[in-house]
């Protein structure tokens, strides 16, 4: 099999993941900060320490400021959940997907929220000038680092500073699914106030765990309450990190395993990025290289991940999707991948596309293969 749908989650996971997980169900998986036995304190020792490791990943300077989640779907909707207020104004590019729209659009149709969009380019590339777009109610500005759909990346250090310098007390929000492990992350260097992250796709963690950095002293409101084993005496959220927003037991085996997938990342991060660079360069020369095929990518190798899409004027996405799989054992996504407002803007919208995205045990060979495949099942 040849897997080439990392965008959705990498897969395989190191071994060193496998283990951290294994060996948390079956050493220490007992409730972290709930009790005082030997496995409790265990559990909440290694919650801590992988909490310090995404810190220093990310350049928070307080690992009380990361706050784990299920997902990133889940981080955004808490910080939409703690920023936002009725009349507010949102400003989102058009490259977002539905883990940030579907909240957003949501408030807005229950007239909650207006929004605005950024202007991009048919590559995806932000254009328009955000700071044209800001209001005096102009609340939170959500900017999606790298896309899932054709991997073209905005230059968010940029564009946050322009919004702080313009409006500092704008909010900005920063989707990194697809970039954390793919591209350094330095919140400090960037600017942002809250940045989303997941660990089941380039950081190689399992899935069910994701988490949101936060990156500003603003007063917030708690997005989700209950039992955090501390302040048990009191019927109130507690009003301290990381507890004030991370309440019920948390996915211990997901945090282990998310720690030693960013340990398995980071030594090797500039060497991944380049082996999946020179995979995605074989993979766009190959497909412009065939008559009928359309391919939308960043047409940047400096702004661009190892995500690339295509269609074909005559072959459906669906087919050819379909015919990788059997004929080839060739995993891809096809379709719109909870991205519509991105297919939108790059013009694949409403047939969308098949996606290659590739990681860090793609090889060689695998590429060689799906290029192969695709010259004969485009053949006329």
């Amino acid at each position: 099999m040849i897997y080439l749908d990392n965008a959705a989650t990498s897969y395989p996971k190191p071994q060193s993941v496998i283990k951290a997980v294994a060996d948390c169900l079956q050493d220490y998986c007992a409730n972290p900060g709930r009790s005082g036995h030997k496995l409790a304190i265990e559990a909440a020792r290694k919650v801590f320490e992988a909490r310090e490791t995404v810190a220093q990943f990310f350049n928070v300077t307080d690992s009380r400021n990361v706050i784990f989640t299920s997902n990133a779907t889940m981080a955004i909707n808490c910080a939409c959940a703690a920023i936002l207020e009725d009349s507010d104004h949102v400003v989102v590019s058009s490259m977002e997907h539905n883990a940030v729209m579907r909240p957003l659009r949501y408030l807005e149709k229950e007239g909650k929220i207006s929004l605005s969009f950024i202007e991009s380019g048919s590559n995806g590339k932000i254009t328009g000038d955000v700071t044209q777009l800001l209001q005096p109610n102009t609340r939170l500005v959500v900017i999606n680092h790298a896309s899932n759909v054709n991997g073209v990346v905005q230059d968010i250090a940029h564009i946050t500073a322009k919004i702080k310098a313009y409006s500092p007390s704008v909010t900005v929000l920063i989707d990194a699914s697809q970039s954390a492990g793919v591209l350094p992350i330095d919140i400090q260097k960037i600017g942002c106030d809250f940045l989303a992250f997941t660990g089941h796709k380039a950081l190689y963690g399992p899935q069910g765990i994701g988490g949101l950095i936060i990156n500003t002293d603003r007063p917030l409101k708690p997005f989700v309450m209950g039992g955090t084993g501390s302040k048990s005496e009191s019927q109130y959220q507690p009003e301290f990190l990381p507890d004030k927003y991370e309440s019920g037991t948390v996915n211990l085996p997901g945090i282990v395993g998310l720690k030693a997938g960013i340990e398995y990342v980071w030594p090797q991060m500039e060497k991944i990025r380049t082996e999946e660079m020179k995979h995605i360069k074989r993979v766009i020369e190959c497909l412009s290289g065939i008559k009928g095929i359309t391919v939308y990518w960043s047409n940047s190798f400096e702004h661009q991940i190892g995500v690339v899409s295509f269609s074909h004027e005559s072959i459906s996405c669906s087919e050819i999707g379909q015919r990788l799989n059997d004929e080839y054992s060739i995993c891809v996504r096809i379709g719109l991948h909870c991205a519509p407002l991105t297919h939108e803007t790059i013009g694949s919208y409403p047939d969308g596309t098949v996606r290659i995205s590739v990681g860090a045990f793609t090889e060689d060979s695998d590429i060689d293969t799906f290029c192969r495949a695709i010259e004969h099942i485009t053949e006329v």
